[in-house]
């Protein structure tokens, strides 16, 4: 048998999904996990940080709460859910400090309260160090899948990008740039965001960028069966990646297209809806188009190349290579 580092994580989450059986409204394979109760559909999704491989230099204990809360409610929010609360197990070593779990849950609280939610239980146990969250949503409207892309949708993403990456890479080498060491520690959800391209029914799919722009295109196309086109120049990009790129000697591609830790959300959409979207207060950007086949490129001064998949994976990639 290969070890969970040969396989990675992306292929080891295909083959479980192949072994699960079920018959949940969304059920495993996505952002996160859907059930219909009565008509309401509850939405579920749980995930895990570690002082391994989430701990950026620097970083507070509870900023490390806060990325714990974050990145399940971004989850939550990718699917178009409001959320509701999130559980947090706890693991940490015996002889820690009390006081390190008191700041960790201060932050899981403060990022919860934000996101309109709040924390509703969970566990602790001796450990390493990490926190595993459940956040918890329910959606009124239909639930955003990676799986409704159409040929003609356009391709969109919200905020910025690059700027997760250009965090971790300032704080790893001790380049002076707080603001973007904050993009990295203390991501905040789209829950605005989701909640409007959900209610709205303006988004045919969706998927937060947590692993990266290329891992995300490749997903929205393997789940909905087409290709995209991205083009280079219409990527906005966080106005702290070039100056770490020359600092560092970083390719400012690798730090847009494959960086993790981005919590932005990437979403498609009938070009007919192009006005209502621009008459609404969400901060967005379109960055291409999807295509029949399924073949990501990406397109430079006019000049298609396949865009490779190679975002954040677990399992076959050390610290050095988290973003």
């Amino acid at each position: 048998m290969a070890s969970l580092k040969e396989i990675g994580e992306r292929a080891l989450v295909d083959r479980i999904v192949k072994r699960i059986k079920g018959a949940a409204h969304v059920g495993p394979g996505d952002d996160a996990a859907c059930i219909d109760i009565n008509g309401t559909k509850i939405v579920l999704s749980s995930d895990i940080v570690s002082f391994d491989r989430h701990m950026v230099k620097g970083m507070t204990m509870e900023q490390f709460g806060w990325l714990a809360a974050a990145v399940n409610f971004s989850d939550v929010a990718s699917m178009g859910a409001e959320p509701i609360g999130i559980l947090a197990a706890v693991s940490l070593p015996p002889e820690t400090d009390e006081n390190v779990l008191y700041e960790i849950m201060d932050g899981i609280c403060r990022c919860a309260d934000l996101c309109g939610a709040e924390v509703l239980g969970g566990d602790t146990k001796p450990g390493p160090g990490s926190v595993c969250g459940t956040a918890v949503g329910v959606c009124g409207h239909g639930v955003l899948t990676r799986s409704g892309a159409k040929p003609g949708d356009m391709v969109a993403v919200t905020g910025s990008l690059g700027s997760a990456a250009a965090g971790w890479y300032a704080a790893s080498n001790g380049i002076d740039g707080k603001a973007a060491v904050s993009d990295a520690v203390l991501p905040v959800p789209r829950v605005k965001e989701g909640l409007f391209l959900s209610e709205s029914g303006i988004a045919t799919s969706c998927m937060d960028i947590s692993d990266g722009l290329s891992t995300t295109a490749h997903a929205i196309c393997s789940g909905s069966g087409v290709g995209m086109d991205i083009l280079w120049e219409s990527l906005p990009v966080c106005k702290w990646v070039s100056r770490v790129s020359e600092e560092l000697g970083i390719p400012e591609k690798h730090m847009i297209l494959n960086g993790g830790g981005e919590y932005e959300l990437m979403f498609t959409f009938d070009k007919k809806h192009l006005d209502a979207l621009h008459s609404s207060d969400m901060d967005f950007s379109v960055i291409g188009m999807i295509m029949s086949g399924g073949i990501v490129n990406l397109i430079t001064e006019g000049v298609p190349e396949p865009m490779e998949n190679k975002g954040y994976e677990h399992f076959t990639q050390d610290r050095s290579q988290v973003l």
